[in-house]
């Protein structure tokens, strides 16, 4: 298994070279943005291709906040659809809908799931149907601001770190939260606060700390995702290593000496490495997220808005 995957890098190490620097980087920026993480060079390439393809970089942005890999929450498969469906929803909304109305989904997703839909597919469709409500509904109003604070909050702390106070975070989720409610997608938004950390100057009082960590923890993602066209890390362990990367350079160096190291021992393999981090299934999920709805159950979930 392990001798495979380090094999699969030498053929990875000649596809890459199909993709632009300026792809290259951007799916790097973004997947650091999002996951915290480096991409490593299957995922690399998979993203690049929808790049080349013609896809903006904000679409994408868009397609995986919507994923089940993007709300970070995992779900025995062996769950029936009710018990499912009763433990995601109260994730997503928690106590901030009514109990009607978090019964009306549930159903609903019960049912979906009965007529084969999986897992994966109902979180994506409901993230994607959650997310455009505005606050201002009353029915559904305060779980939708819940939920996009959540996901704004995350990208801009995995942007920032610890170089912005919590206060000044939360201004910069303001931002993004009031451009979303007045019609940008939080995939946009995404962009523009990288476009944001990585356009300033590393002297700005502001911003530079936050672009040279930035920058940094690029400079490792590259490494592992394009130097080395690594797919056997698996993604806890390169957001530890990434965790470790300060504003000091010496920290990329050790970040590379430790990539080194797994890279060259089995110890730092896991058989799940590529497994739990293949973007293009999760993006192929989110494409097929609609199924038809058997009949008698609950209207879609536009009942929602």
């Amino acid at each position: 298994m392990i001798a495979q995957k380090i094999n699969a890098t030498h053929a990875l190490k000649n596809q890459r070279m199909a993709l632009t620097l300026q792809q290259q980087t951007s799916i790097l920026q973004l997947m650091l943005a999002m996951f915290k993480t480096a991409p490593g060079a299957s995922n690399l390439m998979s993203l690049g291709s929808l790049l080349q393809g013609g896809q903006s970089l904000a679409s994408l942005a868009q397609s995986l906040t919507e994923s089940s890999l993007f709300f970070d929450r995992q779900y025995a498969a062996y769950l029936k659809p009710d018990e499912f469906a009763v433990k995601f929803v109260h994730d997503l909304v928690g106590d901030r809908v009514s109990i009607s109305d978090k019964s009306l989904v549930v159903d609903y997703l019960t049912h979906r799931m009965i007529a084969g839909a999986t897992q994966g597919e109902l979180i994506a469709e409901l993230m994607s149907t959650l997310s455009p409500i505005p606050a201002s509904n009353l029915n559904w109003g305060k779980a939708a601001s819940h939920h996009n604070t959540r996901n704004a909050t995350k990208v801009v702390t995995h942007l920032l770190g610890s170089t912005f106070t919590p206060a000044n975070i939360a201004v910069v989720v303001d931002y993004l939260l009031a451009q979303m409610a007045a019609g940008k997608t939080f995939g946009e938004m995404i962009v523009w606060a990288i476009d944001t950390v990585i356009g300033v100057d590393h002297d700005n009082v502001v911003w530079g700390k936050a672009a040279v960590l930035f920058n940094n923890r690029i400079e490792v993602s590259k490494y592992y995702s394009v130097d080395k066209a690594g797919t056997a890390i698996d993604r806890v362990a390169m957001r530890q290593i990434l965790a470790k990367v300060t504003v000091d350079t010496e920290t990329v160096t050790a970040a590379k000496m430790t990539i080194d190291h797994l890279l060259c021992n089995d110890s730092g393999f896991s058989n799940d490495a590529v497994d739990d981090f293949q973007l293009d299934k999760i993006l192929v999920i989110k494409k097929n997220n609609v199924l038809p709805i058997p009949q008698g159950t609950a209207k879609r979930i536009e009942l929602m808005v």
